[in-house]
This record gives C-alpha cells, structure tokens and sequence, in this order.
C-alpha cells in the first residue's frame, strides 16, 4: 500500500477500501498501484487470489460509470501485462455468470440504483461488489454464488497463470 501512496497507519485496510481510493478521480494512484500488482502477481501463496479481488473489485467499482470515479476504460491503457491476464481471467469469470444467468433466466435489475448511493462507506461495500452492464443491468455477489452453487465452477476455473 505505502508503494502505490496509499495510507498505512492504523494496520491493514480493506480492500475494497483501497479500490475506492485508488478508483477516485485525480487520486493520482492508479498507475503506482498497477506497478505493484504487476510484481505481486507473481508471488507465491496467497498473493495472486489478493491481487484477482482486488482486480475483481476495482473492475466492478468502475463498471458503474459514475461522476468523481474513473472508468474501466480510462483503466485498460495502465495495466502491465501480467495485469493484463489476471484482469481478463476476472473479466471472463463475471461474463460468464451473466451469460449463465441470462441463459437460466436469473432476473437482473437495473443499476440505475447503485449509481444513486451518495454515502461514502455505503458505496465502499455495494459498488466493488457488484457490476454495471453495458445494457444497464447490475449483477452482484448473489448471482456469483447462485452461479458457482450451480455449475461448480469459481474464479479459479478461468485463471490464467501470467508468463513473468
């Protein structure tokens, strides 16, 4: 966190937490937090499953296309390319949920709502957990979990292990 500017005192901080900041407009972090994920990808153990929620989140938080927050687009041009192949291996897990949930017929609302939430701490928790669709739908941790419950299939299935 102290690589990519980010606060450190006080001990850890959530990772979603780290994704609202990092995704913030102007906060200037973006490009040093990628240069971090980019050498933590290659790390052992616990590491690569971190920096695929922290992808996952960052992904989602953005999808929503929302004033003071940047968007996914503005991210694409900044990730190394070990990061590269994480976030599509995030990106092909949450397509096919929506297409498993399109194809089961799984209702999706509109997410029109989450771009309404106001309250800091409130967008923290809704936003990097759920995903704003091109057609205007939102899928969410719910339909993650219905998906992996009933296809036995998780994150883990679309990994791409990065070449160093």
């Amino acid at each position: 966190m102290a690589a990519a500017g980010l606060p450190t005192a006080g001990g850890e901080i959530p990772v979603p937490d780290v994704v609202m900041e990092v995704a913030r407009r102007g906060s200037g972090r973006v490009a040093a937090t990628f240069a971090v994920v980019e050498d933590l990808i290659v790390e052992e153990d616990y590491v690569p499953r971190v920096v695929l929620k922290f992808l996952e989140e960052l992904q989602n938080a953005t999808s929503h296309g929302t004033e003071g927050f940047l968007t996914t687009e503005e991210l694409l041009p900044l990730r190394g390319r070990r990061t590269v192949a994480a976030w599509e291996t995030v990106d092909r897990f949450w397509s096919a949920v929506v297409v498993w949930c399109d194809d089961a017929g799984v209702e999706l609302e509109s997410s029109a709502s989450l771009r309404v939430v106001e309250h800091s701490r409130l967008r923290s928790i809704m936003w990097p957990s759920c995903r704003s669709l091109a057609d205007g739908r939102w899928v969410g941790v719910s339909e993650v979990l219905l998906y992996e419950k009933m296809t036995g299939a998780s994150m883990t299935d679309f990994k791409h292990h990065p070449t160093v």
